[in-house]
């Protein structure tokens, strides 16, 4: 597994590629964010996306999945208290090949829990044509190999 101890500001990693297939898509918007436009082509021709585009939430979902999958050995996560500045900056289409590039950008120890530190990743994912669709900063509680 990868610990705090094992990751270094700067450090930066590419994963992926996933792709959302339109029956996902729809899916995610029928449980989760059934808005016109992601519920099917129809819902979506008068609007600003033209076609069926994926949920930002699911973007966001297909983003999680690869930074917990996407690498040779799992991150030690023990979880995150948040993230900042989420965006979503162009529209996902079914079939877009999604990846994701996530950088070390700050790590420090946890004043109170000795056996974790705290590491902060910048996250881009960007599609096939390398334009980024979602930005934002993840804080993570990450294990340390040797506690306190």
């Amino acid at each position: 597994m990868i610990h705090y101890e094992d990751l270094t500001e700067g450090d930066s990693v590419d994963l992926g590629p996933i792709s959302p297939t339109a029956e996902e898509v729809v899916d995610f918007a029928r449980r989760y964010d059934p808005q016109p436009f992601h519920l099917s082509d129809e819902g979506a021709k008068n609007t600003y996306f033209g076609t069926l585009a994926a949920s930002g939430w699911h973007t966001a979902a297909l983003t999680m999945k690869l930074m917990m999958t996407g690498r040779d050995e799992p991150l030690a996560s023990l979880g995150s208290p948040g993230f900042e500045n989420l965006r979503w900056h162009k529209p996902v289409y079914p079939n877009d090949a999604l990846t994701a590039r996530v950088t070390v950008v700050g790590k420090r120890l946890s004043k109170s829990r000795p056996e974790m530190g705290l590491v902060q990743f910048a996250v881009e994912t960007r599609n096939q044509h390398d334009a980024v669709v979602m930005s934002f900063v993840s804080t993570s509680m990450m294990a340390r190999r040797e506690p306190g």
